[in-house]
């Protein structure tokens, strides 16, 4: 239990999760903004830079393969509400050849990632392994996201990483959630949309907990 609540306050609380934004950028597709796609405004921000860049992405459907690399930290996205604000792709782990890694839409490999408002879909169809959010770094916190897929939606990939989840939906059909990183899930609604597996959680042996659902909800909308 002490490990759990370290872990809580460690993600919510900390400085590198919250902390006071150095500036504002919006991303518009209307041209209203200062850019016109997510990952320009991204690849504007300082590399490791210790305070916090809010990037606020106004209402539309962005076709984005996006990612945060690990030099680009302590980044806030934050849409206008989940369900106007969503970036959407279609790869899956048959296109190519590309495998279940590459597969998905958003990539994070930076630390302090603070998504929020925001939906983040894989959009293939049932075509193969489809990673709609894949998060690498070791600490991101998510909120109030809807996170849409079919097989393998959501990757928690860095075994030493530490995810937040609060007031998100997460739906898919089998092992939807996987990977050996720590993550609390608080407050979510998740949801089956086949009669299978809900998670593939590949804790390491050394570690006390994998994945934690506090106050969630199963749901489930079979087709």
């Amino acid at each position: 239990m002490k490990y759990v609540i370290g872990l809580i306050i460690a993600i919510i609380v900390s400085g590198s999760a919250f902390a006071e934004p150095t500036y504002l950028k919006v991303v518009a597709q209307d041209g209203s903004g200062d850019y016109l796609t997510i990952q320009e405004a991204v690849n504007s921000v300082l590399v490791y830079q210790e305070q916090r860049s809010v990037i606020k992405v106004k209402p539309g459907i962005y076709r984005e393969k996006l990612v945060i690399p690990a030099a680009w930290c302590n980044i806030s996205l934050i849409g206008d509400d989940p369900v106007n604000t969503i970036i959407s792709y279609d790869d899956n782990a048959n296109k190519n050849n590309m495998g279940t890694f590459s597969s998905y839409t958003v990539l994070v490999h930076g630390d302090g990632i603070r998504l929020e408002n925001l939906t983040i879909e894989n959009a293939s169809q049932m075509q193969g392994q489809a990673v709609a959010l894949h998060l690498e770094g070791t600490e991101s916190v998510i909120i109030n996201c809807r996170l849409l897929g079919n097989q393998d939606t959501v990757f928690t990939g860095n075994k030493y990483g530490r995810f937040y989840f609060y007031n998100t939906y997460i739906e898919g059909t089998t092992d939807f959630i996987f990977g050996p990183a720590t993550c609390w899930f608080e407050h979510c609604v998740i949801n089956s949309k086949a009669d299978s597996y809900i998670t593939a959680a590949s804790t390491p042996a050394s570690h006390p907990f994998g994945y934690i659902f506090n106050e969630c909800k199963l749901t489930v909308s079979i087709r």
